[in-house]
């Protein structure tokens, strides 16, 4: 089965419910070691367009509660809160991502070391000193759905790689787009980040879906709820990640204030 072939050949129909993935067969260990255990520049760009973000933006300010929704084997959307929150949730609906949350909260691997240290170019990040054991502190697992994700409960938050990763479907990637929007306070900073053009992706032999998804669509699922501040792309060059995939899109911004 080629690479190209991975959505026709699991959903000939070309749909596939996100409730209809057996999420829980992902391997959180396999997944890391092929994303980011080779350290990738374009992650590392992204750390630091997120950094200086979130510094413009909470410069000073602690004690926040932030979110990660659909954190599952990658920390450093969760690092790049870590300065500004007392309290850190780590959400993702596999179990067996939650399973590799936990062990990674506990002690996390050198894996996330060269993230950190672009991270800590900040003052606001260097000043933690010790980020392992700030994080083993601040962050916590919670099994839970994006579909369903409580509203209004968060200061700051991310969400990477997710709402065009777990259906095949634009209505569903709206909608998680916009239940992560709407579980953010009103004025709270985001960042998000986005496959471009992605039609599936595999870890080991489980092939997962995708929707292809472009600049316009993500302005468009965010323009309702949400102030765009940045809209960061980065081409995929000679890396193609996934078939389909031409480039990663950052989207950094706050949720719109009440009127």
């Amino acid at each position: 089965m080629s690479a190209e072939n991975y959505s026709d050949h699991i959903w000939p129909d070309g749909s596939c419910l996100n409730e209809n993935v057996e999420w829980n067969h992902l391997d959180p260990q396999l997944y890391c070691r092929k994303n980011y255990v080779t350290l990738h520049q374009d992650d590392l760009k992204f750390v630091a367009k997120i950094r200086d973000f979130m510094v413009e933006q909470l410069a000073g300010r602690d004690g926040l509660r932030g979110v990660d929704v659909g954190a599952g084997a990658n920390l450093y959307p969760s690092l790049t809160m870590l300065p500004f929150c007392a309290d850190l949730t780590l959400i993702d609906w596999s179990l067996s991502n939650i399973g590799w949350l936990d062990g990674e909260i506990e002690q996390y691997s050198p894996t996330w070391d060269p993230f950190w240290t672009v991270l800590a170019e900040d003052p606001a990040y260097a000043s933690l000193g010790r980020p392992r054991r700030a994080f083993r502190e601040r962050s916590r697992t919670h099994q839970g759905s994006v579909f369903e994700l409580p509203a209004d409960r968060w200061d700051i938050g991310t969400m990477f790689f997710v709402a065009e990763s777990i259906s095949s479907e634009m209505a569903e990637f709206r909608s998680a787009v916009t239940r992560f929007i709407s579980a953010l306070k009103p004025g709270a900073p985001f960042a998000v980040a986005f496959m471009e053009n992605s039609e599936g992706w595999r870890v080991g032999d489980v092939v997962f879906p995708a929707v292809k998804v472009c600049e316009a669509d993500i302005e468009a699922s965010l323009k309702g709820e949400a102030e765009i501040h940045e809209l960061f792309r980065l081409g995929a060059g000679i890396d193609r990640i996934r078939p389909g995939y031409t480039g990663m899109i950052l989207a950094c911004g706050k949720r719109k204030l009440s009127t």
